[in-house]
């Protein structure tokens, strides 16, 4: 990837939350006073995007017909922050909710956290994830987590919940453990 490439993949999410905010204050401030000019603003938008999602499932199609939509091509697209988006809006993304939401867990590599996860996805779309991580940074682990589950998956509910370490190891280390040759003082 060219430095370019990076910086524009990274500015992607940004722009496209610009576009929307912007999208917002135009059809909410910017609007004439008429709710009629308002929802026919409303409309217009809403027919260009249907248009768009339309543009873009005919690139696909065209794509796969000519035999250039690869599995690799097509992870490329979904994995690519701003193209993936546009496919989950249009409801073209490749991978469900549960497959976005297993790929996000692997590239955190809990593991090196000393935590895992475990995920299940509701017939209603909501995502529940169970993260067990032990240490002092385990609280930044579930935020970790939770970050990368609602990017993976904005269109669904979201539930992050910590469980208690797994591995039966104590959490509070006695101080005199730490300083055997103090003598411990009671009162």
């Amino acid at each position: 990837m060219t430095a370019r490439e990076d910086g524009a993949a990274g500015a992607a999410p940004d722009r496209l939350v610009e576009v929307g905010e912007r999208l917002e204050r135009v059809l909410e401030g910017g609007a004439p006073e008429s709710p009629v000019a308002r929802e026919d603003a409303r409309e217009l938008v809403r027919l260009l995007t249907d248009l768009y999602g339309e543009v873009l499932e005919r690139v696909l199609s065209l794509a796969d017909d000519a035999g250039s939509l690869t599995d690799d091509l097509l992870a490329r697209l979904a994995d690519d922050r701003l193209v993936g988006s546009l496919l989950l809006v249009h409801g073209l993304h490749p991978y469900s909710v549960q497959e976005r939401v297993e790929r996000a867990l692997a590239s955190l590599r809990l593991e090196r956290h000393s935590a895992e996860a475990a995920v299940m996805v509701s017939d209603d779309g909501a995502v529940r994830v169970s993260v067990a991580a032990s240490g002092c940074g385990s609280a930044a682990v579930v935020d970790l987590v939770r970050a990368a589950v609602e990017e993976a998956a904005p269109d669904a509910d979201v539930h992050v919940e910590a469980e208690a370490a797994r591995s039966g190891a104590p959490a509070f280390i006695p101080l005199e453990t730490l300083m055997p040759n103090r003598a411990t003082v009671r009162t």
